[in-house]
């Protein structure tokens, strides 16, 4: 089924999953667009009860619930995602939740529905009981393999990759402040996440190591979204002028951070030092030699494939099967500490 509805959406020029909401007809569709997808099937001599039934029988399709596809590092993780899953002959149906609770249990619904052989998933939130126990009804009804992918299901011991965060932040504020930096500002990630929660701690854990007090009121906290980046960024501005370093916790609210910078006329670092969590490479090709921690995200999409394709082929699930992998700071000058 996979192949025919990647063929149905790229004709349609719709998502993957904008032609499972279709095949079952979910209501979030405009029918201009359930039209679009209906016209490409029938040219192709498809349809929708033929690709179910499909599905249905295939024990070889995995579901992917990922929370944003214009998050590089989310379609990085697809990419080794479908490398391995290309290589074990397993075929995958990705799924965008756009980062909301509501949205992901209706596509684990679907899954269910579609008895998809198993599920790799990134959680919107790990934090929310009631979300959470939702969850757990659902998962544990479909009695299928499930791995995580960057954050945790709170109450769960299913099997996952994810990244050491704390290390991570830890090594870029210790970066920093080794740089001579004290007033560095934390544009941090939402607290019902691990990467959220990582992140924060390892910023306060590498204060602790260097000895040096840590200012509370210089964590804020951002959605992982460019526009928190930008908002905060505004605020450190206009109202903590003695801060002369920011380290922002994700690829996205750096965009942010940048933007808001570059409008106002502060130059990195000569104005302002700044980390980034997350490799951007576009914004290295406008010479923004950006200092940034990088997460292996294609090597976790290909590592929760390749725990997948062991557990169909009968091997056991569990907390003990995850996989913890190290980011790499990469240092590229933006960290300096030059003028304020």
């Amino acid at each position: 089924m996979a192949g025919n509805v990647r063929e149905i959406a790229a004709k349609a020029n719709v998502s993957i999953a904008t032609v499972s909401r279709v095949l079952h007809q979910a209501e979030n569709v405009k029918a201009e667009t359930r039209e679009k997808v209906e016209k490409a099937m029938r040219e192709m001599g498809l349809s929708p009860e033929d690709l179910v039934r499909s599905a249905k029988r295939d024990g070889r399709t995995v579901g992917v619930l990922i929370p944003d596809l214009t998050n590089s590092f989310f379609i990085d993780v697809i990419q080794g995602i479908e490398e391995r899953a290309e290589q074990m002959g397993i075929k995958v149906i990705i799924c965008h939740t756009k980062d909301s609770d509501r949205t992901e249990i209706q596509y684990l619904r679907l899954m269910k529905e579609l008895q998809v052989a198993g599920i790799i998933i990134t959680p919107v939130s790990d934090d929310d009981d009631n979300i959470n126990n939702e969850y757990l009804n659902l998962l544990s009804n479909m009695k299928i393999p499930v791995v995580l992918v960057d954050r945790d299901v709170k109450y769960t011991r299913h099997a996952g990759v994810f990244v050491d965060n704390e290390y991570g932040a830890f090594e870029a504020t210790k970066l920093l402040l080794e740089n001579g930096h004290r007033n560095i500002a934390l544009i941090a990630g939402p607290l019902n996440t691990v990467p959220g929660r990582g992140r924060r701690k390892g910023y306060q854990d590498a204060f602790k190591f260097m000895n040096t007090p840590i200012r509370e009121e210089l964590i804020f906290n951002g959605d992982f979204s460019i526009t928190s980046g930008k908002l905060i960024t505004r605020h450190i501005l206009n109202d903590y002028p003695e801060v002369t370093a920011i380290f922002s916790c994700n690829n996205h609210m750096t965009l942010g951070c940048i933007s808001e910078l570059v409008g106002a006329g502060v130059k990195i670092p000569n104005d302002m030092a700044l980390v980034g969590f997350d490799d951007l490479p576009i914004v290295n090709m406008f010479h923004y030699k950006l200092t940034v921690v990088d997460r292996p995200s294609r090597e976790m999409g290909y590592q929760a494939m390749k725990l997948m394709s062991k557990f169909l082929k009968g091997g056991k699930s569990g907390i003990e099967q995850r996989i913890i992998l190290t980011p790499k700071l990469i240092v590229r000058g933006s960290e300096q500490l030059c003028s304020k």
